[in-house]
Parts: structure tokens; C-alpha cells; sequence
């Protein structure tokens, strides 16, 4: 796929062009201050991209102001009003790359990286639910073949990935049991029996220590007494007692309190309304499917790429290693979702996506939001214009010259480094936008 980006200022003036075949990877950064052009080169670039694939391209396009509005896109808006999202908690069958604990993991992390942010017992709290609920689901974290759908095990229902609403309902049951249930009775009776048979033991060696007879026969009263109270609250346990799992349970989710945090984690997530099973109603035939995120908050924002982010590079890197890039996700304000951790998924696309015929185009006001890892990953860069304030940070983190900044005029005259495969050393080329 090539793309005609504008044409060399010096010599004769020849056609820069953006070639799949040459460039170590189909990323992009675009970076410029507002007014610069980011959101028209990002249209240019995927109107070009698409008609050189013949619309066998599928982007993705993470629009957090609701203005990347692309022709012939498949636009759906995503809020608390809508009735469809996605589910956060579908496992990659993969036995190398997926499995429950790795999904178990991904979200966490990905609520770590938020306002959503847990600590240490509310996160190993919410780590057992979601195993138990899991395992509940016939999804067994030591088991690879229980990861897929059609496991070949035979059931009275079929078999599906627990959703959000899953691992709340989930969540209530337990902390109802910790609160009224027979959970709390039976851990209480199993704690005093503890304490009497702990008190029995005490009593029958004073009982040989004795040294008259009234000692004796009063030790001995005590005795009686304790029996028939440690007697009486075993019975209370085992009556109390339903699954057998009670003290494990406890020990699993520490507390009430650290139950019932979590507990208001998943309710606050469940009801953002991006979190619902219900598959948004992309058309399937449009190339570009254009996700309207501006109603979501940041940190809604955050989870809701985060998530599909994740999931589209599972499915590529399920699809194996292609020849042509086949995919594109596009990130406006990129920076809001970046974060250092090796695990956040803007850098495991920008790292390990190539091979998969994955693109990411990322769109900022300053290459200096941006971690120096990502941006050797990069090998397209598009300087459209920034503000003097990022300048030197620029000229430091790109290794260009500042004179270059200077020379660029907005919607006329623009540099675009480009990373081609076999060269070590890739200079700024100085683009006019017309010849």
C-alpha cells in the first residue's frame, strides 16, 4: 500500500510516498498542536490506505472527541445509555498466549492503570472471584482444553464466558453469605469451638496437676461444662454449613469490608455501560467502524481502549504471522492512554504487532508525551506543527534539528521521518504539502 504524503523541497521535488513494502512497520505518529491538520491527515492517510487494500482493511477508529468523522464509516456511540458494549472477560483459548490467569491479570492491570485503581487485599479479593467465577463457567485455570467454547463437554446449558454483570452477581452472593448467610454462622461457631477446645486443653492439665479433692471436683465441673459447650458448637458449625467451603471462602476474600469494596468496584464498572455483552452493531461491511467514546469519562476512556486495544491483538496474533498489514487501529490523543508499564497494550502493538499485519496511527499535540520505547517503535513520524514549549524536547527526543520546526507551516509544509527497512539511519525529510 503507498500513500503520496506530499513532495521533497529539495532537489526536483520528487512524490514522498508512505510504501508498506519498504517500511519496518505500518505505525504512525502524528503529532501537532490543534488547528495543525492531525485530524485531516489521519482521514487523507486512511482514505488512501483503504482504497489501495480494496476495502479488505479493517480500522478501528478510538474517536475521544467525536469529530474523526470518515466517510462511509460505521459510527457507534458508546455511554451509559446504550444497551450494547463488549465483554471485558472473553479468555484467549491460546494455550501459549491465553488462559484465565492472563485474563485475570490483563484486567487487573488495565483497572491499575485507571481511577479504578485497587489495592493489594481488594485486588487478590477480586483475583479468587473471578477464578471461582471462571471455574463456575467450566473455565479451569489449569486446564487449556476448558478454555474454549467447545470444550467437548457435554452440558445442560451451553457453555459462555462470564460477563461484568457475572462477577458482580457473583461478588453479591459471596458478601450476602459473608453478612446473613450460613457462612458467617458457621465460620463464628468454628472460631468459638477453636477457643473452648483451646480452654479444654488448659482445664485437663490443671485437672492432672490437682492437688486436693475440691480442686478436683471443681476442675472437673469446668470440664463437663466445656464439653457440652464445645459439643454444642460443633453441631452449630455443621448445621450452618452448606458447601464446605466456608473457612476457605473466608480466607479467600478476607473480610467483609474487602468484600464489599470490591463489590462497589464492579458495581461502578457495570454501570458505565461499555461492559454489557451485547455486541455494538458495527456493519460488518464497512471497512472503518468508528468507536464515539466522547461520552465516557477519562478513566471510562482508559478502560474502554485498553480493552479493545487487547483484543484486537489477540485476535491478530491468533490469525498468525501476515505478509501485508491487514489492520489499523487509530488512537486520537494518544497520550491519554499511554502508559510505561511493558504490559499496557498501546506498547505491546507498537512492540509485537507488526508480524501480525497490525497498524497503530497515534495522534498528540507533542512527540514529548511519549515514552522514548514507544517512539523507537514508530517508524513513521508526521510533524505537522508544535508548540515552542516542546521545541527543545522534541529536538531531544527525535534527533532532528530545530530548524526544521521552524520551517514547518501548518496545512503547507510539514517533515515526516519514515523508517524503512535495511537503513539504520532515517532522516527528516522537509515535505511540502504541494508542489
Amino acid at each position: 500500500m503507498r500513500i503520496n504524503m506530499g513532495y521533497n523541497s529539495a532537489g526536483d521535488r520528487s512524490p514522498v510516498v508512505w510504501d508498506t513494502q519498504k517500511l519496518i512497520n505500518g505505525h504512525v505518529l502524528i503529532v501537532g498542536k490543534s488547528g495543525t491538520g492531525k485530524t485531516h491527515t489521519l482521514k487523507k492517510m486512511l482514505h488512501q490506505v483503504n482504497e489501495a487494500a480494496g476495502g479488505k482493511l479493517r480500522v478501528h477508529v478510538m474517536d475521544v472527541h467525536g469529530d474523526i468523522d470518515i466517510e462511509g464509516a460505521s459510527t457507534v456511540k458508546f455511554s451509559e445509555a446504550t444497551p450494547y458494549g463488549f465483554n471485558p472477560l472473553i479468555v484467549n483459548p491460546d494455550p501459549d498466549f491465553g488462559g484465565v490467569r492472563k485474563k485475570v491479570q490483563s484486567f487487573l492491570a488495565a483497572l491499575n492503570r485507571t481511577g479504578f485503581r485497587l489495592g493489594p487485599k481488594q485486588e487478590a479479593a477480586l483475583r479468587n472471584i473471578l477464578i471461582d467465577l471462571y471455574a463456575a463457567n467450566g473455565f479451569y485455570e489449569n486446564d487449556p482444553n476448558s478454555w474454549k467454547i467447545k470444550d467437548g463437554v457435554e452440558r445442560r446449558y451451553a457453555k459462555k464466558y462470564p460477563s461484568i454483570e457475572d462477577a458482580l452477581r457473583f461478588a453479591q452472593a459471596k458478601l450476602k453469605m459473608m453478612f446473613l448467610g450460613t457462612s458467617s454462622k458457621t465460620v463464628s461457631a468454628l472460631e468459638k469451638l477453636y477457643r473452648k477446645q483451646g480452654q479444654f486443653y488448659s482445664k485437663t492439665r490443671m485437672l492432672n496437676k490437682a492437688t486436693n479433692a475440691e480442686e478436683q471436683q471443681q476442675l472437673e465441673t469446668e470440664l463437663k461444662n466445656l464439653t457440652e459447650e464445645t459439643t454444642n458448637l460443633f453441631r452449630e458449625h455443621l448445621e450452618h454449613m452448606q458447601t464446605g467451603r466456608e473457612l476457605t471462602d473466608l480466607i479467600k476474600y478476607d473480610s467483609k469490608d474487602v468484600m464489599k469494596s470490591v463489590v462497589d468496584r464492579l458495581e461502578n464498572l457495570y454501570n458505565i455501560g461499555i461492559f454489557r455483552p451485547q455486541r455494538p452493531p458495527f456493519d460488518a461491511e464497512a471497512p472503518i467502524w468508528r468507536y464515539d467514546i466522547r461520552a465516557l469519562s477519562a478513566d471510562e476512556k482508559k478502560l474502554f481502549v485498553s480493552f479493545i486495544l487487547e483484543a484486537i491483538f489477540l485476535r491478530g496474533s491468533q490469525r498468525g504471522v501476515q505478509s501485508e498489514l491487514g489492520e489499523i487501529i487509530v488512537l486520537d490523543e494518544a497520550h491519554l492512554f499511554l502508559t510505561e508499564e511493558p504490559d499496557n497494550p498501546i506498547n505491546v502493538i507498537a512492540k509485537e504487532a507488526r508480524k501480525f499485519g497490525l497498524g497503530l496511527f497515534a495522534a498528540s499535540q507533542s512527540p514529548t508525551h511519549f515514552s522514548d520505547d514507544f517512539i523507537s517503535n514508530v517508524s513513521t513520524k508526521i510533524i505537522l506543527g508544535i508548540d515552542q514549549m516542546y521545541w527543545d524536547g522534541t529536538v531531544r527526543k527525535l534527533k532532528m534539528e530545530a530548524k526544521a520546526l521552524e520551517w514547518i507551516v501548518p496545512h503547507k509544509k510539514m517533515v515526516i521521518q519514515m523508517g524503512n527497512r535495511g537503513e539504520t539511519r532515517n532522516q527528516f525529510i522537509w515535505t511540502n504539502l504541494e508542489r
